[in-house]
């Protein structure tokens, strides 16, 4: 008895695997922004040699999904948040890109300091507003070798600069980001 129910399933199952592997398989990437590089200046204002006023500024290169694109190409941008002479680096309002179809910000709630802030991108898909969403918390941190940014005072009088080349350093990182569809960009 036991038998015949074994065989009747593999029966069953031999049936059905024509069917299953005649279904189409479309292998398809998850969306992802990917920052390629970045470049930021802040204030230092620390110790006999820092200076506690420049023009600071975070400049990131972004490879995003191409909205026009039927497969999953993607296409490449920059995008500057700048804060003139004086005033405090902090969080941002939504900033287009040199391609303005993406926008970025610094969210408040993910604003730490200098050396720690999190980059959210929003890439506008269609006009009635649905778009792409991403962030990523960005932190310096010598003892961390999963940490994305270095920072260092390159000199007596210059300010804190910042990159993409984690502790100490060490080599050149890129910031992947998976991104999830939303019905409007977040407030």
């Amino acid at each position: 008895m036991h038998n015949a129910a074994t065989m009747r399933s593999l029966f069953s199952l031999a049936l059905a695997l024509p069917l299953a592997s005649a279904l189409p398989v479309e292998p398809r990437d998850a969306p992802q922004f990917v920052i390629t590089d970045l470049k930021a200046t802040f204030p230092y204002p620390d110790g006999p040699y820092g200076v506690p006023a420049v023009d600071s500024f975070v400049n990131m290169a972004v490879t995003y999904p191409d909205p026009s694109s039927p497969t999953t190409a993607t296409t490449t941008t920059s995008c500057r948040l700048a804060w003139p002479r004086g005033i405090d680096p902090g969080p941002t309002a939504w900033t287009p890109c040199a391609d303005p179809a993406l926008q970025v910000r610094l969210p408040a709630d993910g604003w730490t300091r200098t050396t720690n802030f999190t980059v959210e991108l929003w890439e506008t898909l269609t006009p009635s507003g649905t778009g792409l969403d991403a962030s990523n918390l960005l932190t310096h941190n010598p003892n961390d070798p999963d940490a994305y940014l270095l920072c260092i005072q390159m000199g007596k009088f210059n300010p804190l600069t910042c990159t993409l080349t984690g502790p100490m350093g060490q080599r050149q990182r890129q910031v992947v980001m998976p991104a999830v569809e939303e019905s409007s960009r977040p407030a």
